[in-house]
């Protein structure tokens, strides 16, 4: 059945009709139908055909449709021009035929693209190490801060090299605000006791300046994004309970425990209680843990369809999908337990899609693959340039409006 299309589609204003020479080489349900069953990346260029090409192109009721013609999903991942050995654009693909639908060319280079879940697309380094830059894919517009650290902790640049630990950009539903959560790390022996973190909003104008915030009540794990996630306008951190700070802190929260800050409020929240099974992993340990990696065994956390899961994977034997059912009362639930194979314990879920295929980045091999937990098989979806820079589109690359322009 074909879509409905827009009875007018305005050329130079509202009531005009396309041009009369295109109108009369094909009519404009044909048309339509037609523009559908493009990928974004040609009716972006269709669109400077003609006026009454770019009014149909540009009309809500068409980008709707062909939405729902192209559901994705769509990753954003950094690649690299022949010959060059830096990030110098984001790529966004379609994981369902594997095409890339648009190729961006922001102004920085030399960036990684953070594991986010928006219709923006977070940059971080580059020009600087602690630059975060702000990309529309939609538009191609950027933004950033006009200083690279808040008022606050601008003094620890004086005291040796300043970079960011981790970096988080999430949006708050009830305001449609943008928000960047990091933490800072000095190199010098320098005795702090908290960790540091900022905060920053993306206004209608771009990026406004750091602010500094307490930092968390207990340590929680940095260095490695995969061990946190934004959810509804919440940042989840794993409780670091092998950090030295732990002793300055005296605090009895329980290996696997999960430390939220809220970004619209932007203060912490009380700390939730991991899986038991998870604890208990840990309390049966005979031995004194000196690292994750050191008795072969990985925490992270993801979303999943807009659950938090906590993934436990220990090396040789398995990795548990722990999804949280009530972010107030719990309980978790185990939903899946996949039997490892030899280089599943660096393997980070990313993404699971509707028939319960749960796509995967391969570290080893930097490549993106999708387990079927019905058939125990899987299959290799799209090879990355650099398994540490890629997130998930959710935007819609025909719309003018999302973000900042």
């Amino acid at each position: 059945m074909a879509s409905e299309m827009p009875s007018q589609v305005a050329g130079g204003g509202e009531g005009t009709t396309p041009a009369p020479s295109v109108a009369a080489a094909l009519p404009l349900d044909a048309l339509f139908e037609i523009l559908l069953r493009l990928p974004a990346r040609e009716i972006c260029r269709l669109r400077a055909v003609c006026r009454s090409w770019r009014a149909l192109a540009s009309d809500r009721l068409f980008i709707d449709a062909h939405a729902a013609c192209h559901p994705g999903p769509f990753v954003a991942s950094s690649f690299v021009d022949d010959g060059g050995d830096e990030s110098c654009g984001v790529s966004i693909i379609d994981l369902s035929t594997g095409d890339v639908v648009k190729r961006i060319h922001p102004s920085v280079r030399d960036f990684r693209v953070q594991r986010t879940r928006l219709d923006l697309v977070c940059l971080v380094e580059g020009p600087h190490p602690l630059a975060v830059t702000v990309l529309n894919p939609a538009t191609g517009a950027t933004c950033s801060s006009a200083k690279y650290i808040s008022d606050d902790y601008e003094h620890f640049l004086k005291l040796g090299h300043v970079s960011m630990d981790s970096c988080a950009f999430g949006k708050v539903p009830s305001t449609g605000e943008y928000k960047a959560f990091r933490f800072l790390h000095v190199d010098r022996h320098i005795d702090i006791r908290q960790q540091l973190c900022e905060v920053m909003t993306l206004g209608s104008s771009g990026l406004s300046q750091w602010r500094a915030k307490q930092g968390p009540p207990v340590p929680v794990c940095l260095r490695h994004k995969m061990k946190s996630v934004v959810i509804n306008g919440v940042v989840y951190f794993l409780f670091d309970f092998l950090s030295p700070l732990r002793k300055h802190v005296g605090t009895d929260i329980k290996p696997g425990s999960i430390v939220p800050f809220n970004l619209e409020t932007e203060e912490w929240m009380d700390s939730l209680n991991g899986p038991k099974p998870v604890t208990q992993f840990y309390k049966k340990q005979n031995v004194i843990i000196v690292s994750n990696y050191e008795i072969g065994e990985h925490l992270s956390l993801t979303d999943l369809n807009g659950s938090l899961v906590t993934v436990h994977t220990v090396f040789g034997c398995r990795m548990d999908f722990w999804f949280l059912s009530d972010f107030e009362k719990g309980p978790w639930v185990k939903k899946y337990s996949i039997c490892q194979r030899y280089n599943d314990f660096c393997a980070y879920p990313l993404l699971l899609l509707g028939d319960e295929r749960i796509v995967f980045i391969m570290q080893m091999s930097e490549m993106l693959q999708s387990y079927d937990p019905k058939e125990d098989t899987y299959i290799d979806i799209l090879e990355l340039e650099n398994f540490r820079s890629v997130g998930i589109y959710t935007g819609n690359l025909l719309s003018l409006e999302s973000g900042f322009n």
